[in-house]
């Protein structure tokens, strides 16, 4: 083979390695590139972009500094690039697109847990207060229980949309505002756990009994918690009616319009025909509740306006099944005839919020107690 020939073979030979060590390098940072793209696009499938933003960007970041280098690199070093920078390069932007996916999966998870925990007390604390509104009055806090209802729905249609940390937001509004109607309740109920105002009812009532005992005369016992009258003849108890109440029998009445049904020590002064069939009316308000109202106007407790209203009767038209009066004791239209024949003007009435350490008094301690408990 002549001098040329030889030249000719040794350049295509060298030639052939440059193309063949080219294409291998270039295929090694394709390769990496690649990989990178592909986790770069599942950590985006996992909604890195909402769950782990920082390291999203920061592989993005990666990314593009990678591929910026391979681009500066095929020039450079033309015909054979350093693949090794490339390549680490763009490593790095793999790992940190990894980093990302998994970042976005804990903490898609962990949201998706705080969004379900978080439901899970609202819905605790919306039964909690559900079940102290079926018993307790709340007046302008019923709005406020109805409102956390409407609001722990949208918290779970936004978990099923996936808005976790939405969802989680808005349980804690609704375990808020049930939290709200809650206090209010145990606000209401605080006196029924308190054992000065326990000691005086329980002796207004067996001041009544004696009374009765001793005179060998009817006498009169409304029990508000329980929703029980009974009637008692010389001290012993003959009958008891299950009664309703004024809407917001829970407190102690102390103005016109309050919907309470006031407590203390009265008697009947007169029977008398009534839009509820009959009624016997009472003396209410005596000399206490005119000396507490004055100390409530001293205290500013009422506003100027209020009277102390009156009125107050036992009468028919009941079997409503739920607190309904004005603040008067309602019993069915049978129940009052039999009533009428029992009693007569001038018998004693007494009027209680409680006989005993109840399910209210529970209340307020047990919400007592948890509030010492969630005080830091």
């Amino acid at each position: 083979m002549g001098t040329a020939a030889i030249g000719v073979a040794l350049l295509a030979g060298a030639s052939l390695a440059v193309h063949t060590t080219a294409s291998r390098r270039h295929a090694m940072m394709q390769t990496a590139a690649d990989a990178a793209g592909a986790a770069l696009r599942a950590a985006r499938a996992e909604d890195a972009m909402r769950w782990a933003p920082g390291e999203l960007a920061a592989a993005e970041r990666a990314s593009r500094e990678a591929l910026t280098r391979q681009r500066v690199e095929q020039v450079r070093a033309w015909p054979i690039p350093d693949a090794a920078p490339v390549v680490d390069a763009w490593s790095a932007a793999e790992r940190a697109a990894r980093s990302a996916t998994v970042s976005a999966r804990s903490r898609h998870a962990a949201g998706a847990d705080s969004a379900t925990d978080q439901i899970d007390k609202a819905r605790q604390a919306v039964a909690a207060s559900e079940t102290v509104a079926a018993t307790i009055y709340l007046g302008p806090e019923r709005r406020l229980l109805a409102r956390a209802r409407t609001v722990l729905d949208e918290a779970r249609a936004y978990q099923r949309a996936g808005e976790l940390e939405t969802a989680a937001a808005r349980a804690r509004d609704a375990a808020s505002l049930a939290e709200q109607a809650s206090r209010r309740a145990a606000a209401l109920a605080a006196r029924f756990a308190d054992a000065e105002t326990l000691a005086r009812w329980q002796r207004w009532k067996s001041e009544t009994i004696a009374w009765s005992r001793r005179e060998g005369r009817a006498a009169i016992v409304v029990v508000k918690d329980a929703h029980r009258m009974t009637v008692f003849e010389s001290g012993a108890p003959v009958k008891s009616y299950t009664v309703e109440l004024g809407f917001n029998w829970i407190a102690d009445k102390l103005q016109a319009g309050d919907g309470s049904t006031p407590e203390g020590r009265y008697r009947v002064v007169a029977r008398l025909a009534s839009r509820f069939h009959k009624a016997l009316r009472i003396d209410y308000p005596n000399a206490e509740d005119r000396a507490e109202f004055s100390r409530a106007r001293r205290r500013d407790d009422l506003p100027a306006s209020a009277r102390i209203g009156g009125l107050i009767e036992i009468h028919g038209g009941g079997g409503r099944q739920y607190d309904w009066t004005d603040g008067c004791v309602a019993l069915t239209n049978p129940e009052i005839e039999d009533l009428f024949g029992r009693v007569s003007v001038g018998t004693p009435v007494t009027i209680v919020g409680s006989d005993t350490y109840g399910p209210i008094a529970e209340f307020a301690d047990r919400y007592r107690r948890d509030a010492a408990c969630r005080r830091p």
